[in-house]
């Protein structure tokens, strides 16, 4: 996504189920050699058995997961959740039904989005589904979120699939090798020479504090939210 320059639209096939967690012992530095996460969890709830270094039997009472245990104020164990994704771009292309895996931290995930169609992960997800569909029925639109310097990344809909795209996206959804890239499993590096499991880019993101409500501020009545019809059907008028 770093080189990624404006934004681009794709079709979500498949999606961890659940936020995760994931935990670094050492603060991040692009000169150290990259490692695998100490502890880290696919549910959010426990660390996985293939964690290196547990740091206790539930996330819930783990000391890394108290505000001012990382940098500032910040919690040390931080949220992710990895999604795989087609590009509009490749279809009718020799990358037709290339998977490509995009994981998402905190700042994409919770939060405030950017108007009523515009959201983080965890509310578009939300958005769809009160619409009565799914992530991957739908063409989305991923771009920056100008609103925190570039950190993070908004889903918007723009229109829902077509015919010929389902038929590639039903067929790659649920291959064994994209199934893998929405799970977290760590390669453990041994001695043996073989290369070691690259940090997420994530990592390398400034503290990421756990959300928290806000007060709301008196606004004026809010118009009705578009529902997701409409939203395709103006997003088709403007082509």
């Amino acid at each position: 996504m770093g080189k990624v320059k404006g934004s681009l639209n794709a079709i979500v096939v498949n999606a961890s189920p659940h936020v995760g967690r994931i935990f670094y012992a050492k603060a991040w530095s692009p000169d150290a050699e990259p490692t695998a996460p100490d502890c880290f969890s696919n549910d959010g709830r426990t660390p996985d058995a293939g964690s290196a270094n547990k740091q206790a039997e539930r996330c819930d009472n783990c000391d890394q997961n108290i505000k001012g245990s990382g940098m500032g104020n910040s919690k040390a164990c931080r949220y992710s959740r990895r999604i795989a994704l087609v590009l509009e771009e490749d279809f009718g292309t020799s990358l037709e039904g290339e998977v490509y895996q995009m994981n998402l931290a905190s700042k994409s995930l919770f939060g405030d989005g950017a108007g009523d169609n515009t959201h983080t992960f965890e509310n578009y997800t939300k958005y769809l589904s009160n619409n009565g569909k799914s992530l991957d029925y739908v063409m989305t639109q991923i771009s920056f979120n100008e609103e925190n310097d570039n950190q993070s990344v908004l889903f918007t809909p723009t229109r829902f699939i077509k015919q010929q795209e389902f038929a590639v996206t039903s067929n790659v959804a649920t291959k064994p090798e994209v199934l893998k890239m929405v799970v977290m499993t760590p390669y453990q590096a041994d001695m043996s020479g073989k290369p070691k499991l690259e940090a997420p880019k994530a990592a390398a993101e400034s503290p990421i504090e756990e959300p928290t409500k806000r007060e709301k501020k008196a606004e004026p009545k809010p118009t009705a939210k578009k529902d997701l019809d409409s939203v395709v059907k103006a997003w088709s008028d403007e082509e």
